[in-house]
């Protein structure tokens, strides 16, 4: 059995310089290359954490909600739930909403990780899974569309570079997440 040094991030002391509204959920990739910067581009409503925990302590200016992304790998799950057992155990700032899985391969993920996701999906209240989707191997990340929540779920043309529907699924879920939590958010 090998051992692997855990996961973790350092916590922003001050929110991000960023145009106002800022995003309303910051994504934290727990690894490399799990598909931040492309759920990022896709979901006009969420941002990249940059390897950071937002700071959590200045709701007024940054959205204190956070998603946890990862590829589905045994490396990508394992660095996953490093996250979520931080983000608990350090009683951070901030609010963690779930975890968004991206395939690693077309087909089904090998039966260990898909055992290991269960169980990593098992410490966060929500998780959604976006599947593989060959053309973003080759497509430029700015030349890829843009879901606004507030458009709806859009009708799918044949032919054009569309949102992917896991995409849009996976979104409409942390909107509804997002939503669940702000009586938390004004009580706080």
């Amino acid at each position: 059995m090998s051992s692997r040094d855990r996961t973790s991030l350092d916590v922003r002391t001050e929110p991000l310089d960023i145009a106002h509204p800022g995003p309303a959920v910051w994504l934290v990739g727990a690894h490399g290359g799990a598909g931040v910067s492309t759920l990022a581009r896709y979901w006009d409503f969420a941002g990249d954490a940059r390897h950071h925990w937002p700071c959590g302590t200045a709701w007024d200016t940054e959205s204190p909600y956070v998603v946890v992304v990862c590829r589905e790998t045994t490396e990508g799950l394992a660095s996953a739930h490093d996250l979520i057992l931080e983000h608990r155990d350090r009683g951070l700032h901030t609010a963690l909403l779930g975890l968004v899985t991206v395939a690693n391969t077309a087909g089904d993920a090998p039966k260990d990780v898909r055992q290991r996701r269960s169980i990593v999906a098992g410490a966060v209240h929500e998780n959604w899974s976006i599947g593989w989707h060959r053309f973003l191997g080759s497509a430029a990340r700015d030349s890829l569309p843009t879901w606004r929540a507030i458009d709806g779920v859009p009708i799918q043309t044949k032919g054009a570079i569309e949102v992917p529907a896991d995409v849009i699924t996976a979104g409409v879920g942390i909107i509804t997440a997002i939503q669940h939590r702000l009586p938390e958010l004004h009580s706080a």
